[in-house]
Formats: C-alpha cells, structure tokens, sequence
C-alpha cells in the first residue's frame, strides 16, 4: 500500500478496520501501540498535536453530518472537534417518521471515527435527564453518565489506554459517578472490580450542561489506579493557577502531581501534548525533553510546568465554538501503561474581524 490512496476496508467482528499506510500526523499513536506491548522506549519529547485538515479549518472546526434517505434529509448530527482530547457530538436529531432506522447509532458511530481519526481521546454529549430513547442509544454505544443536574452529560472514551487495559484484565468491573467532593463541577467516573479491590478512578472537571460551565470544556484533572489488591497504585493529577480570558503572548503555570500507592516502585516520564500555538516554557531543561520520574513507595512528585500561549495564536476561532477554551494535555508513562491528564484554559474569545 502506497499513499492514502491505497486503503483497504474489511469487516472484522461487527467493526470497520482500515488497512492504510501510516501518515506522518500518526507517528504518535503508533509510538503509543508500540509502547503498549513493550517494543520501544517511552517517548522522550513533548509533542504538539497536528494541526487539522483545510476542510476543518474552512468549517471552525464544526461539521454538520447528515443522513438522507432517498432525497431526504431524515437525520443529523454536530461534532465540533477542535484540540485533542475532548470532542462534542452536539443536538443529534432524526425526523419521528425516520426512527427506528438506526439512522441515530449510525450518526454517533460516524463521528466517533471521524474524532478517533483525528486522535481525540474521548467524545461527550449532553442530552435531558429523562430522554430514555436517547439514553439506551447511547449506552448502547459504551458511552456513560458523566454528570447531571438539569441535563445529562455522558461521555465515551475512544483511546485511553489504561481504562481498556482495566475493562480487559477485570471483565465484571462495574462502573459508578459521583460527585467529587466539595466540587460542584467534578465527577468522579469510577469502575471497581466485582471479584476484588482493584479500581481505576478519572476525575472529569466539568458540570452537566455547557450553560454550567461558563464555557469552559472538559477536563480529566485526576487520575487513581489500583491493581494487584494494593500491589501496585499510582494517583496524579494536573492543578493550574486561576487565570480567565488568557491571551495570546499570555502563560499559565501548571504542576503535575504523582504519589505511588502500591508496595513497589514505579517510574516512567510525563510527556506534555500541546495545541497549536501553546509550548513549554519552564523548566528550561525541559523545554523539549520530557519530565523522567521514580518514585518508591510512598513517595510523591510535584513537577511545576509553564505553559505559553504563543503571541501568533490565533483565538478568534474560540468565537464560533460552544467551549471557550484551550486543552492542555500531560501523557504520563510507565512500564507498558498510559494515563492522560487534561486542564482546560479559560481564553478570551473576540469577535471576528
């Protein structure tokens, strides 16, 4: 196979698997394979998420998907899919007399590639609290109540590595949410093992419903995994200083946190993913290189982290998009698994000139 235009598309158990040559833009998500089964190192510098194509640029990063039933328009469906890790799938509709088509799980499961093509970590939604039809559609494809008050958000992974990881090694894990405490706005998405005391924990900062959170996207600021019953544990979490309506030429400081809960010793590195527009800016060692960790039982880290919004970024596009914001990601590695941190920068968002 030579090019993108040699692919091949196979069925395989009920799914759509393309055969392609890889492009440069995949070179960390190969890296990220190749890691997971222990056939190269962890990466040894930060990255920078590549850029979309021209069509998302021409669209501010939002298409409209439609499904059309000899001539008609019978459903659609918004994704707005700006920087990695949060994608939204927004007011999926489908007319009364075209339900029942599976023109809805259609819809949902063509943005849910379209996001993973472009390496989004997660997807999320929000829907009403009693729209049962809505609910069984979605849980229906793996996606999970994340928050509620008025509304109802939910949210799929599409590539985070360490929950597969758990789902597969613990098959009867049973997943729960629930509010963090003393925090209105973050949740706690939790699954624990039926058979014994392993658990994985993400924190999702965020509240239900887009009007709730100022229009600030989502973020995974914590995260707890426990296996082996206490043999092995790990806890980071990604803290950043209150700052609103950040400029280009403008930095924020971060601190990156882990604590080894388990009874041997862990180490790996932190890798900082960066938009477009954004790169560290202290520590000057790590200005490329990423941040190497060892911790032993016990023991804690704090690694503090300057981000800068460079002076040519361009945040007139946050003017069309539902979230005002800029995600910042810290990819943390360790012997053949991966956790992602997210944090969320409140930007100015002008009009367009």
């Amino acid at each position: 196979m030579q090019g993108k235009e040699s692919t091949e598309l196979i069925k395989l158990k009920g799914s759509d698997v393309v055969l392609r040559a890889a492009d440069p833009e995949d070179s960390a998500r190969t890296h990220s394979v190749r890691w997971s089964v222990g056939w190269v190192d962890a990466p040894s510098r930060h990255r920078v998420w590549p850029e979309a194509d021209a069509d998302w640029l021409s669209r501010h990063y939002y298409k409209e998907i439609v499904a059309e039933v000899e001539g008609v328009i019978a459903a659609r469906v918004g994704l707005e899919a700006y920087r990695q890790p949060f994608a939204q799938l927004i007011d999926l509709s489908v007319r009364p007399d075209y339900r029942r088509m599976g023109l809805g799980e259609i819809l949902t499961k063509t943005c849910q590639t379209e996001a993973a093509k472009r390496g989004f970590t997660a997807i999320f939604l929000q829907t009403e609290i009693d729209n049962h039809a809505s609910h069984r559609l979605y849980t229906s494809q793996d996606f999970v109540p994340a928050a509620y008050s008025k509304m109802l958000r939910m949210v799929k992974f599409l590539d985070y590595p360490l929950l597969e990881e758990f789902k597969r090694t613990h098959p009867l894990c049973q997943y729960s949410c629930v509010q963090a405490e003393g925090d209105k706005n973050a949740w706690n998405l939790i699954w624990n093992a039926y058979v014994n005391s392993d658990s994985l924990r993400l924190q999702l900062d965020g509240a239900a419903s887009q009007s709730e959170n100022n229009g600030i996207g989502p973020a995974i600021s914590e995260v707890e995994w426990c296996i082996g019953q206490g043999e092995r544990g790990l806890i980071m979490y990604i803290t950043m200083e209150d700052v609103h309506d950040l400029q280009p030429g403008h930095h924020v400081s971060l601190e990156i946190s882990i604590k080894n809960l388990g009874r041997k010793k862990e180490g790996g590195v932190i890798q900082m993913s960066l938009p477009v527009g954004a790169r560290v800016s202290s520590p000057s060692m790590n200005k490329l290189q990423c941040f190497a960790w060892e911790l032993a039982p016990g023991e804690e880290i704090t690694q503090p982290v300057v981000v800068q919004i460079e002076p040519s970024f361009d945040n007139s596009v946050l003017w069309y998009l539902n979230h005002k914001s800029l995600p910042i990601c810290a990819d943390v590695f360790w012997q053949g698994s991966r956790a992602q941190l997210s944090a969320s920068l409140s930007m100015a968002a002008p009009p367009p000139a």
